[in-house]
């Protein structure tokens, strides 16, 4: 579906108080060169007789009591988007056609609102209500929709009548540049029809390769991709309600509804969903949107509805539609293979993954994604950043790339129980290498039997290009204490203002 706001610039400033002053021509003008030219006209400047491409100064002499103010671009390529936003209660892929355009891809879409001529009908119907000129037509192609929804007179064509609903209409619906189209007009050609059946090779040597290429896309020869304003859901649902609704028991059951068909969409390609987002599409042009993230992939509709209720009741203030909410639309945006493994006829006790998913989802949806988590491995040099809490759906951003293991006999000697920061210490210990002979650590003098090390670790050489290197030492004291201790720098390397510093890191048990 083609969509055409022939008079965007000027609808977007209809209830301004310069348009709206004694109810006179108004128009829009630029600059272009050095000179005022008209850009926009609204209905009753048009009937007046005046023409965009018409000087400032022309125009004024036609109609003396002509209302005219500077063309903002950036304010009508926003109000695109918002439009475009506002058309994706008919299908989630919508193309922005700047300046005055846009595209829908309606496939599979249409039946959800009794067939193309309902969903033509009420895509125009809710932008004439909110005061906006329009046009659109529905075609096999974008090329042929554009050129009907902008100069023809069929809004419904289809491959059968594909030619002949083309055939009338100017060469400019092709959108031919300006140049082949002023050559083809001096050629004495006119309408697509006389073009239509042309030797490829003459034409093409006469008129351009972007010339055949524009009426190989309209006539469906040539492919033309959209490029939607957001990346299109890999799976979605959709439900437009007969009547607006208001009340929370009945959002939750429309949600219902839509995960229900999700999930049969879902089950039937054996994926499951990480990531959705429900848009409420409010009477008043405005959607609401919820995300729901998911630590691992589910197609089970009764806990997806579940999580959605949870999360309706603690967002009321995505619910303020004052005029109700007329469609609904549950898009999976991140879905991942179901992965289904063998079971024994009589397992043994042991822990239900999908089940403890399951709880943390409910536990996130209620509480907040970042307030539940678990203790996890990083690759970091520091041995106190090597273990983090990790909120538990961070998994779902991240790839799947196990943490390093240490060897065992390194784990093995390194202590259970780390300080959260390491304290410094006094030691006496002999240089360059030597392992530490005493130390003191909360005034308490400890003399050392037994030492091991060093185990020296290097600060990483990208994130702490400054960090000094560890050298560090498994000592136990003369009561069998058992310390990890650090040196920070080497004595080689110590200036007078850097010495190296001993810390003490973790005790053994």
């Amino acid at each position: 579906m083609a969509v055409h706001l022939p008079r965007l610039s000027t609808d977007r400033l209809r209830y301004s108080s310069i348009a709206k002053a004694g109810g006179h021509p108004f128009a829009l003008y630029a600059k272009i060169g050095n000179a005022f030219i008209i850009t926009a006209l609204d209905e009753a400047a048009d009937k007046a007789g005046l023409r965009p491409g018409l000087s400032l100064s022309d125009a004024r002499a036609l109609r003396p009591d002509l209302v005219t103010q500077a063309a903002d671009n950036a304010a009508d390529l926003a109000l695109l988007d918002e439009i475009a936003a506002w058309c994706e209660r008919f299908s989630p892929i919508v193309a922005l056609d700047p300046p005055d355009g846009l595209f829908l891809d309606i496939s599979g879409c249409a039946h959800l609102f009794g067939g193309e001529i309902e969903m033509l009908r009420a895509l125009k119907h809710g932008l004439r209500k909110q005061s906006f000129n329009v046009r659109a037509a529905i075609a096999p192609n974008p090329g042929a929709a554009w050129a009907c929804a902008r100069f023809g007179q069929a809004r419904i064509v289809t491959e059968d009548n594909l030619q002949n609903a083309l055939a009338p209409l100017p060469l400019f619906a092709l959108r031919l540049t300006d140049e082949a189209a002023a050559l083809l007009k001096r050629l004495g050609l006119e309408s697509i029809g006389q073009i239509m059946h042309a030797p490829r090779r003459p034409f093409t040597a006469r008129a351009g390769q972007n010339a055949i290429l524009r009426l190989d896309q309209a006539l469906g020869r040539a492919p033309e991709a959209l490029h939607a304003r957001r990346p299109p859901p890999p799976v979605f649902a959709l439900r437009r309600l007969a009547e607006p609704i208001l009340t929370l028991d009945a959002i939750t059951r429309v949600t219902h509804d839509l995960c229900d068909d999700l999930a049969a969409k879902l089950a039937q390609r054996g994926l499951g969903a990480r990531l959705l987002q429900l848009s409420l599409f409010g009477v008043d042009a405005k959607t609401r949107r919820l995300r729901l993230a998911l630590g691992r992939a589910e197609q089970d509709a009764q806990t997806l509805a579940r999580l959605f209720k949870d999360k309706l009741c603690r967002a009321p203030e995505n619910l303020d539609a004052e005029s109700g909410f007329e469609a609904m639309r549950l898009d999976a945006l991140e879905i991942a293979p179901i992965i289904f493994h063998t079971t024994d006829l009589a397992p043994a006790a042991k822990r239900d993954l999908r089940a403890e998913a399951r709880l943390m989802d409910a536990i996130c949806a209620r509480l907040g994604a970042g307030r539940a988590g678990h203790v996890t491995l990083r690759d970091v040099h520091a041995p106190e950043r090597a273990s983090y809490f990790a909120p538990f759906l961070a998994e779902r951003t991240h790839s799947a790339m196990p943490a390093p293991t240490p060897p065992r006999d390194n784990v093995m000697r390194r202590p259970l129980f780390l300080l959260g920061k390491s304290q410094p210490i006094e030691v006496i210990a002999s240089v360059p290498d030597g392992p530490p002979a005493r130390f003191r650590w909360r005034r308490v003098l400890h003399r050392l039997v037994r030492a091991e090390g060093p185990e020296r670790i290097a600060p990483h050489w990208l994130h702490a290009p400054s960090a000094r290197a560890r050298d560090y030492y498994r000592v136990e004291d003369q009561d069998g204490r058992r310390f990890w201790l650090y040196r920070e720098g080497l004595y080689e390397a110590a200036d007078l203002d850097a010495p190296p510093r001993w810390f003490i890191q973790g005790l053994f048990a």
